[in-house]
């Protein structure tokens, strides 16, 4: 059934029902941290996992505006939420909702609403830099199997994820573009798939993996969306990922907000503007620190302001399109600006920690993991183009190879 107006039960209806379970069922931000698996299991329990995703599908059949006045009431309530399930919830589930099969989506939708199966993507490749429609892992239909080979790198999360979708070529004589096909690949334990974890700059290990393909089998019936037209899928993810990293849409978690005890964070991980208060005022301040504050403290509150626009005008349909981007856009260079700032109210101690072990929740490694910020979703300069091209109607970059086949492409480049 359609999700319209009339048949769906009113936001302030929802919120006083979601308040009063909410605060019955959720543990306090005070009590000890329940791992998201059970809260995500508790949740989908109840009713209140996957609200904006159709109910036969595991969803609660309701809307976007509702998952919005669920997270704020757990925000304001200082209640726990998952925490782990951005990606898989946020931009693979929605993905998969807008472009599989129906039996794909029976199958897969709510066993990720749940929490007990976890997605990811599987797009980047080692020679491919930001040319992700350059894909060269390739798709091979083999009767009632596919089989893959090639190699992915930069995903996010893939060591302990359920599945990965993946773009791959399965058309050489096509242009690139339409050429593509995605499909999900099991990740643990799947003959002819090695899987390695690499450390980021911060000296966080295992975040970021790189995997190979070597004739990994696959059924056709995990192919999302159809053959050879995969790049109008990996365009759907892209939407929805820069949606979930700039917190609106699917991806939509709440406010942000300190557990007690532990230091407030915002977008990024970035000390939030308090504790950067704090920490100048422990080093006696100065006019240069308190100007970097105040403009951390309004580019926070522009970026709120900005997002609640957004998601408004998502709702009410006068904000269509890649919005998403304008806010990953101005969210990661704000949390950038943040976290140079928190190095400049921390002085030494932002950079110097007890013991040998590497810690990453301090101001100097939060400023190295920042600059993921700009790339995760597209690097800024891709977000400046869709900007641009997308939502100001400026004229695209020109393109010598978009109509070429990609066996001639890449034939040229010397890759054949």
């Amino acid at each position: 059934m359609t999700v319209t107006e009339e048949n769906v039960e009113t936001l302030d209806v929802f919120g006083s029902r979601a308040r009063a379970w909410i605060e019955a069922n959720l543990p306090s931000w005070d009590d000890d941290e329940v791992d998201s698996h059970t809260l995500q299991n508790l949740l989908f329990d109840n009713g209140f996992a996957g609200i904006a995703f159709p109910r036969e599908y595991g969803g609660a059949g309701l809307t976007l505006a509702h998952q919005k006045v669920f997270y704020d009431t757990a925000a304001e309530l200082r209640r726990q939420v998952p925490s782990t399930y951005m990606v898989s919830i946020g931009m693979m589930a929605p993905t998969i909702l807008d472009s599989a099969s129906h039996e794909a989506k029976l199958r897969f939708l709510p066993k990720a609403l749940r929490g007990d199966e976890t997605w990811m993507q599987l797009l980047s490749e080692p020679r491919g830099g930001s040319d992700m429609a350059g894909s060269t892992t390739r798709l091979t239909r083999d009767g009632d199997i596919y089989v893959l080979n090639g190699a992915k790198m930069w995903s996010s999360g893939a060591y302990e994820s359920t599945y990965g979708l993946c773009l791959c070529r399965s058309d050489w004589n096509a242009p690139k573009h339409r050429g593509l096909s995605m499909i999900a690949v099991p990740l643990q334990g799947t003959p002819g798939l090695e899987l390695h974890r690499t450390r980021a700059a911060n000296g966080n290990l295992g975040e970021f993996c790189e995997e190979s393909f070597v004739d990994v089998q696959l059924p056709v019936d995990n192919l999302i969306g159809e053959e050879s037209k995969g790049w109008s899928v990996a365009q759907t993810l892209l939407f929805h990922e820069r949606n979930a990293v700039a917190n609106i849409g699917y991806g939509y978690l709440g406010r942000t907000a300190a557990r007690s005890g532990s230091a407030q964070r915002s977008n990024f991980g970035v000390l939030a503007v308090p504790e950067m208060v704090e920490r100048a005022r422990a080093r006696g301040g100065s006019p240069e620190a308190r100007q970097a504050i105040a403009d951390a403290f309004i580019e926070e509150t522009v970026l709120g302001i900005t997002s609640g626009r957004i998601m408004a005008g998502m709702r009410v349909g006068t904000h269509k399109g890649q919005w998403g981007s304008m806010l990953k856009l101005q969210g990661s260079v704000a949390a950038h600006e943040r976290a140079r700032t928190a190095l400049v109210v921390s002085g030494a101690d932002g950079v110097i920690w007890d013991g040998d072990e590497v810690r990453i929740d301090n101001p100097g490694t939060t400023w190295l993991g920042c600059r993921g910020g700009t790339l995760a979703g597209g690097s800024n300069e891709m977000q400046r183009n869709i900007v641009s091209e997308r939502l100001l109607g400026l004229p695209r970059e020109p393109s010598f190879d978009r109509d070429l086949p990609f066996n001639e492409v890449i034939r040229n480049q010397g890759k054949l």
